[in-house]
């Protein structure tokens, strides 16, 4: 099943002890349905007490991010600012994308974003390299 938050998205709880705030996921679990998310004053869960091994080991309780249904979670769209549902497009090119159904913009994570960046940049480095490579060729024909 799709759902319409992905890892590193910031989403804004809807329901639930946290309702208001705005987070950060950190990761999805699909098969319990639940999100588990980062943020200032969000709810964390002691998972367990750990024994200091050595001297300079520390020993307490380890805290961890809570989680939270995902139903209970709405993606933050960067353009409108808005918590909102998801909507999906296809591209000219093929690409499938979310998009934002208040605004019509295009939702787009950090990790994403950079993907998409470092494919462009990967496009006009060959772009480039031909015509440096075509430029080079003609320089040396011109030398004859």
């Amino acid at each position: 099943m799709s759902y319409g938050v992905k890892k590193g998205d910031f989403v804004k709880v809807i329901a639930g002890k946290d309702k208001g705030k705005t987070a950060q996921v950190t990761a999805v679990n699909a098969e319990t349905h639940r999100v588990q998310i980062e943020g200032k004053d969000l709810k964390t869960v002691n998972i367990k007490a750990v024994k200091a091994r050595k001297a300079n080991e520390k020993g307490g309780l380890v805290k961890q991010a809570g989680s939270v249904d995902i139903s209970n979670v709405l993606p933050v769209c960067a353009a409108c600012g808005k918590a909102t549902r998801v909507g999906y497009k296809v591209l000219e090119n093929g690409e499938k994308v979310r998009i934002c159904k208040k605004c019509g913009e295009v939702l787009v994570t950090e990790k994403a974003a950079t993907k998409r960046a470092s494919k462009a940049e990967a496009k006009a480095d060959t772009a480039n390299k031909k015509i440096r490579k075509k430029a080079s060729a003609e320089g040396t024909e011109e030398n004859k």
